[in-house]
């Protein structure tokens, strides 16, 4: 007995399914391989939830501060108006401090400076973490991806998949008042981030079932 002959139309289709099969295979390994848009989109949304582009006060406004002091929070206080973030009053009131919060002698009443948010300063006011935990503050930019540098080929352990990338950032909506040097000699931080923009950066990222994502620290 004759063993069936496959016609042309037979063979084009069974090449057809085995073609389509291995682009389907293929794709898959592909969508879990780093790229420069899938990293850039990663740390962007990564980098939406970081507060590194804010500064913090010592506490919630309204902030009373001892009448002429021009150091410590005062000075950092003095400079955020200068920038237009805040308004000041001159008024007399207990200030609150954690020297006064310990002493046992009640504190009389003296003269201070009453700080309250601009509303200039609402557009950039926001809750961050600060030095004693959250913190009321003021937010001057974002931290964007600007290039995509390198990025490590991905190492597998389990189900795990880890990949490192270097990448450059730019603060495209930088505020003016994050410029005046009276706001960079009070927050040092503004200054430093600023002077890291451009520089390489290296962070983790891991692959999740809905794509790269940055490691949480």
């Amino acid at each position: 007995m004759q063993p069936m002959a496959f016609g042309k139309d037979a063979w084009m289709r069974k090449w057809t399914m085995l073609i389509a099969s291995s682009l389907v295979l293929l794709s898959g390994c592909n969508s879990k391989k780093p790229n420069e848009a899938k990293l850039r989109s990663a740390i962007d949304q990564y980098l939406l939830t970081q507060t590194r582009t804010c500064v913090a006060v010592d506490g919630k406004f309204p902030l009373d501060v001892p009448l002429g002091d021009k150091s410590g929070e005062g000075a950092r206080l003095a400079a955020l108006e200068r920038g237009g973030l805040l308004r000041s009053t001159n008024t007399t009131a207990v200030v609150q401090s954690m020297a006064n919060a310990l002493s046992l002698s009640p504190k009389k009443p003296e003269p201070v400076k009453r700080y309250t948010v601009s509303s200039e300063g609402q557009k950039y006011f926001q809750r961050v973490l600060g030095t004693f935990g959250q913190s009321d503050g003021f937010c001057y930019g974002h931290e964007k991806v600007d290039t995509i540098v390198n990025w490590t080929e991905p190492q597998t352990q389990g189900d795990y998949t880890e990949s490192t990338a270097t990448y450059t950032f730019k603060i495209p909506d930088l505020a003016a008042w994050a410029k005046l040097p009276e706001v960079n000699q009070a927050f040092p931080v503004v200054s430093s981030t600023r002077d890291t923009a451009g520089k390489n950066q290296m962070i983790p990222l891991h692959l999740t079932n809905g794509g790269w994502v940055v490691n949480n620290f």
